[in-house]
């Protein structure tokens, strides 16, 4: 089944963490000039589940940089999440939320080892194919004859 891919934006967090604190993920201790950590967080994020996505051979990429499936959605986002908040020391996980990047990573576990299928994009990424292995031999039989000086 080909579907298109999805791009995790700043306000699909929104589902997961009340706004006001991802505006305070986004917006406090910032260094001057610094932009929206947040994004950077996502597109960070973005690229590991992409790259776990590509560790299994079965699994092909979308050619967006920071695509991913749509069935993966609130994995990632929970898992930005547990990132974001890490940058504002007073702000502490809840234990449901740790529960929850948990089985985000044990999600993600499944589908690199393949126990979880994921959409084929409808833009794949040229040059990653499914592998083929092809294995041929010749039946060879152990005589005396063949075996003479071991």
């Amino acid at each position: 089944m080909k579907t298109t891919w999805i791009t995790i934006k700043v306000e699909d967090l929104y589902a997961y963490l009340v706004a006001a604190q991802v505006d305070i993920l986004r917006k406090c201790a910032l260094a001057k000039n610094q932009g929206d950590p947040v994004a950077e967080v996502i597109r960070d994020i973005s690229l590991k589940v992409r790259a776990q996505i590509a560790s299994n051979k079965k699994n092909a990429l979308s050619q967006q940089p920071y695509a991913i499936p749509p069935e993966l959605k609130s994995e990632a986002c929970i898992l930005i999440l547990e990132v974001a908040q890490t940058r504002i020391p007073g702000l502490k996980l809840t234990v449901d939320q740790i529960r929850l990047a948990d089985q985000a990573r044990l999600q993600l576990q499944r589908v690199i080892n393949g126990e979880m299928l994921i959409s084929v994009p409808e833009d794949r990424l040229a040059g990653v194919q499914k592998s083929i292995e092809v294995v041929s031999y010749r039946l060879r039989v152990a005589t005396d004859r063949y075996l003479k000086g071991f």
